[in-house]
């Protein structure tokens, strides 16, 4: 199996996004991690804003790492949206 690193992409307030990327450098499976944001677009005008945190870990570690988010959630009442590894 490969050991190419991926980016599990979460999306959440910008207080949590912040705390995750954090939190996550101390996952054993964890490469790296960063916080982004922007503004939904439609129609040419500019929507609400968005925060994500980006992990990047090996996608066959995706498990480990995701249980190691949950945890962190639960542990400090913290609530994520949307994710997507790519």
């Amino acid at each position: 199996m490969s050991k190419k690193t991926s980016r599990w992409i979460v999306q959440a307030s910008e207080e949590t996004c912040d705390l995750l990327a954090e939190e996550m450098k101390s996952c054993p499976q964890v490469v790296g991690t960063f916080t982004d944001s922007g503004f939904w677009y439609s129609n040419g005008e500019t929507g609400p804003e968005w925060f994500t945190v980006t992990v990047e870990a090996n996608y066959y570690d995706k498990e480990k790492v995701e249980a190691f988010l949950e945890e962190i959630c639960k542990l400090k009442g913290l609530k994520t949206g949307n994710a997507y590894w790519g």
